[in-house]
């Protein structure tokens, strides 16, 4: 048996080019040697619709929501945090001040409100969320959808919660043994105008039309900085090259993407602007090149890098992690488009990964 397995060893190291492997282990060099067919990923940048004008109105989204649909993701991951780190970063909050309140507080609000009725904190939650998504039926009934709803509020996962409220019919949309009377009201407040976030608006809306359960949290926070950085970054920031930089035809039209959503002509020309290679170039050196090749404070800009580094490695295991559940399968990710060039440039790294060109579906 050991001759066999080092004969077989041997063939293998012969099939491959002898270039190959005289060079440094590239997890690339496997793509294209997997079984089946690779796992696809997109990665849309979209402007935070937070930031969108009051009078903003989400129907302009449609051309791109057809897009996005037409790709027929099997899973949709987007940028917040799961309701674990939430969980994480409350628990080490004197490491983290104010950070899960910062980035997770409306999970953390809808949590509270919720877990009255199921009796479940965040993590009693998630797990109860498996064993029930394990079993789930081709037909649940508008009470089992009421209480999964519930259950991904307990959770820190209200994008999830609203893919379940939203997939029942209005009238269905009450309170009841599960879902208390003001967690009811909550959900329902995802529907008016005053609600603008990409989580929703985009991700969770798709979810519904293409029959999903759920969206995926995969955001990160948890990077360190080091001792003085808010100091040394404000400093730093507040130098002439900064204002240069947001005033810069290259990088202004970046700036104001977010007030270029009007008309769904509109729309959809701003999204294919910004989930463009070119632009994606362009926002990666206005923002982080210029970071790091000039003198800061204390290498303040350094150390904002790779901040920014570790924040988007951690996103993109996440990512990972939900590809995993899906082999050969295809995952949308909607995330802030600062993040996209960084998102391909890593994914594009996986061994069965195939990162789709953003252009080519948009068109």
């Amino acid at each position: 048996m050991k001759h066999l397995i080092l004969a077989a060893a041997a063939m293998l190291v012969a099939v491959a080019p002898a270039s190959a492997q005289n060079r440094p282990f590239d997890p690339r060099q496997y793509q294209g040697r997997h079984v089946g067919q690779p796992t696809q990923i997109l990665v849309i940048g979209t402007p935070h619709l937070s930031g969108t004008p009051d009078s903003f109105d989400p129907t302009v989204l449609e051309p791109l929501l057809a897009r996005l649909e037409a790709f027929h993701p099997d899973a949709i991951a987007i940028e917040a945090l799961p309701g674990r780190q939430i969980d994480q970063m409350w628990t080490w909050r004197e490491s983290y001040p104010g950070a899960a309140q910062s980035y997770g507080g409306r999970s953390m609000a809808l949590s509270g409100i919720s877990r009255g009725l199921v009796g479940m904190d965040m993590p009693q939650a998630d797990a109860e969320i498996r064993r029930v998504l394990a079993n789930w039926p081709a037909s649940p009934t508008p009470a089992q959808r009421r209480r999964l709803a519930a259950l991904f509020a307990a959770a820190g996962d209200p994008s999830s919660a609203i893919v379940q409220w939203w997939r029942l019919d209005e009238s269905e949309r009450i309170a009841d043994d599960s879902v208390s009377r003001l967690l009811a009201e909550q959900l329902n407040t995802y529907s008016t105008p005053a609600r603008r976030n990409e989580n929703e608006l985009i991700a969770s809306r798709l979810a519904v039309r293409l029959g999903h359960e759920r969206v995926y949290a995969t955001d990160d926070q948890s990077d360190d900085v080091v001792p003085g950085f808010e100091e040394d970054i404000t400093a730093f920031t507040q130098e002439p090259w900064m204002a240069q930089l947001l005033e810069s035809p290259e990088f202004k039209p970046l700036v104001e993407a977010g007030q270029h959503l009007t008309t769904p002509e509109e729309t959809l020309a701003t999204y294919r602007f910004i989930n463009s290679w070119r632009t994606g170039r362009a926002d990666a050196n206005g923002q982080w090149l210029n970071m790091i090749n000039r003198v800061s404070p204390n290498n303040v800009g350094r150390a904002r890098v790779a901040a920014w580094e570790v924040r988007n490695l951690r996103q993109v295991a996440n990512i990972r992690e939900v590809s995993a559940r899906y082999p050969g399968g295809r995952i949308l990710v909607i995330v802030g488009s600062a993040h996209k060039p960084w998102f391909d440039a890593y994914l594009s790294m996986m061994s069965d990964v195939e990162v789709v060109d953003a252009a080519r579906i948009l068109r």
